[in-house]
């Protein structure tokens, strides 16, 4: 385990010191690699970002509770992406932005964007502390070490070559992080989970779909919001999309990446299932680590364990800079790359932080994902309707408001799905400054 596991953090290390120099050059080039990438190098990069905690150990430990019905998680997602190729994709690069809430303050001004960067970094942070909390479990499911210990690991090595390569580093480890995943998972785990299926036979209680006994049509839908949404408008993904070398490779990439988060999530599916047949156990979010660990046995864990961490990785280096961009660029109005470097460090500090005080991976989900779902989404696609104008005051406040009714939902366990909660109230404060205008072209703000 341990060899594999150095051979791995030598190799994204040695990406991040050869992307450094070329990252240094400007703030644009550390952020957005230049906007050089090909559909290859955008595709693996999108769909690294979109597959990480919650398409392995939310997906598996939601299948294991609640049956098959729990790929709604995933499916919401690919539906997001989908969206973001059909509708948005091309129209987010031929801005020429450099983070979302750029992108939001073309439409609503100056003052607009520097709420959705900060709910941006809000986010970020929390989601970076569910994929060092993910890359945890992960470990210390199939080893006996620390879990502390492997927590701040793990942590430093995602902050380190981050840091050092900026967007190129993480777009060039993403297309290595995407081989090893597709390896692992698809062409090692998937094929023995089906094997061992066909010994064991396949659990009949949770074979139902697309809803069950214990997933309705409601929880579908809360998903859908809940994951769906962010996933056709995210600061990560789109840090994606603005990186593409033309508008044309965004959007390809983008119907790439939602095949292949089916794909992934279907192959997870099965291995969930799997180990609920076998009987293993442990924490509902270790179940798909300690059921790879169980069907591979010594020879092949070595391997697998690998693909998980890149899983988990594939992600967290992304949320880190999204979180950097939308500070440097966005609050401080365009700081050089080396500020954006210190401040990776500074968010992966405060990640590690959150994570160490949450410490539960499911949790640490519901938490990112509602900051941003009931923040930031509903403005933005508002704001790319046709005939349909919002006034700026009146979008900001819908961010703010969203975002704090669904957090205190979510903290107080008050009323119904939090993400609803504050989507409901972002919708509701959106429809009071909601104003329709002549012709169908998209208004930007003067202010910028």
């Amino acid at each position: 385990m341990i060899p594999a596991l150095l051979a791995y953090g030598a190799a994204v290390l040695l990406v991040g010191l050869f992307a450094a120099r070329r990252a240094s050059r400007s703030a644009e080039a550390f952020l957005l690699g230049d906007r050089s990438f090909g559909l290859l190098a955008t595709w693996a990069a999108l769909t690294s970002t979109t597959i990480g905690g919650s398409t392995t150990l939310v997906l598996a430990a939601l299948v294991a509770s609640r049956g098959v019905p729990g790929f709604w998680l995933d499916l919401a997602g690919a539906l997001g992406l989908l969206a973001l190729g059909l509708f948005l994709a091309r129209k987010v690069r031929e801005t020429g932005e450099v983070t979302l809430a750029a992108v939001v303050g073309r439409f609503y001004g100056e003052r607009v964007r520097k709420i959705a960067a900060f709910l941006v970094v809000l986010a970020e942070i929390v989601w970076f502390a569910l994929l060092a909390q993910a890359t945890e479990t992960v470990v210390t499911a199939l080893t006996d070490w620390d879990a502390t210990a492997v927590l701040v690991a793990t942590a430093a090595l995602f902050v380190a070559y981050t840091s050092l390569g900026g967007q190129r580093a993480v777009v060039r480890t993403d297309v290595l992080q995407l081989g090893l995943m597709l390896v692992g998972i698809v062409g090692v785990a998937l094929p023995l989970a089906l094997a061992s299926l066909a010994r064991t036979g396949w659990p009949q209680e949770l074979l139902v779909f697309p809803v069950g006994p214990r997933f309705g049509w409601a929880d579908a839908g809360a998903l859908l919001v809940l994951v769906g949404l962010p996933h056709a408008v995210g600061s990560d993904v789109w840090a994606k999309l603005l990186s593409a070398r033309d508008a044309a490779t965004a959007r390809r990439a983008a119907f790439g990446a939602a095949a292949a988060k089916l794909g992934f999530g279907a192959a997870v599916t099965v291995v969930a299932l799997a180990g609920v047949a076998l009987g293993v156990g442990g924490p509902p979010q270790a179940l798909f680590p300690a059921t790879v660990h169980e069907l591979a046995g010594p020879l092949l864990s070595p391997l697998l364990l690998v693909a998980l961490v890149a899983t988990m990785q594939s992600s967290a280096d992304s949320v880190l800079l999204s979180a950097a961009a939308a500070t440097s660029h966005d609050l401080l109005g365009g700081a050089p790359a080396r500020t954006s470097r210190l401040l990776v460090v500074a968010y992966g500090a405060l990640g590690l932080a959150v994570a160490l005080a949450m410490r539960d991976v499911l949790e640490t989900f519901r938490l990112g994902y509602t900051i941003f779902a009931s923040g930031l989404i509903l403005p933005t696609l508002v704001a790319f309707a046709p005939r349909v104008r919002v006034r700026p005051a009146v979008a900001g406040a819908a961010m703010l408001l969203g975002g704090a009714a669904a957090v205190a939902a979510r903290l107080s366990g008050w009323g119904p799905d939090p993400v609803l909660t504050g989507t409901a109230v972002n919708a509701f404060v959106l429809l009071t400054g909601l104003e329709l205008r002549k012709g169908g072209g998209r208004a930007f703000s003067r202010d910028r």
